[in-house]
């Protein structure tokens, strides 16, 4: 076992004692708006703040790759970070990760903020230029070129909010786990 692996229970109970442990988790106030986030590419489709329509539709620049793809394929990442995030858990016990780890969700917020700006840049200047000056029609394969990109960039923008979102509820749970052992004790 290394050092970022929790210890688990002898027997078949593991998987219980590792899904407990994710649910007391996600109990918790950050780990509910940890757990939210990976909701939040959804929340897109009925909120419509970020552009994505199909080619066709008003404001649609999808031709190639279809937006409920997208979606589908941002939800699966942010559930990948919050559980990848999740089964490290043993780190944020030590106060200097913690520390280290304020830093990267700082980071990964920003980084996101940039992706989502890249994103909506993108989306326009693609929106405006590929038909009228570029003499891009349908079904041109040269719109993968901007499309592939954008679905990256609306993808790692919910993965590092996610991120941000995961890593400081992390910390913010194992603080108050430090803080219920002390009580506990007294």
């Amino acid at each position: 076992m290394n050092e970022n692996q929790s210890p688990q229970p002898a027997g078949g109970t593991g998987f219980l004692h590792e899904l407990q442990s994710f649910l007391t988790f996600l109990g918790s106030l950050w780990g509910l708006l940890a757990g939210i986030s990976v909701f939040f590419p959804l929340s897109n489709v009925l909120l419509e703040v970020i552009p994505m329509r199909p080619y066709g539709e008003d404001g649609g620049v999808y031709n190639h790759i279809l937006p409920s793809v997208i979606v589908a394929l941002a939800t699966v990442v942010t559930l990948f970070v919050l559980l990848s995030t999740f089964v490290a858990r043993a780190r944020f016990r030590n106060p200097h990760f913690a520390r280290a780890a304020v830093r990267k969700a700082r980071a990964s917020f920003a980084l996101g903020i940039f992706a989502l700006l890249g994103y909506l840049v993108l989306h326009q200047v693609y929106a405006q230029y590929a038909w009228s000056e570029w003499n891009w029609g349908s079904d041109d394969p040269r719109k993968l070129l901007v499309e592939v990109p954008l679905t990256l960039a609306y993808i790692a923008f919910f993965s590092l909010v996610t991120r941000a979102f995961v890593l400081l509820g992390m910390i913010e749970y194992f603080r108050g786990e430090g803080r219920r052992a002390r009580n506990s004790e007294s």
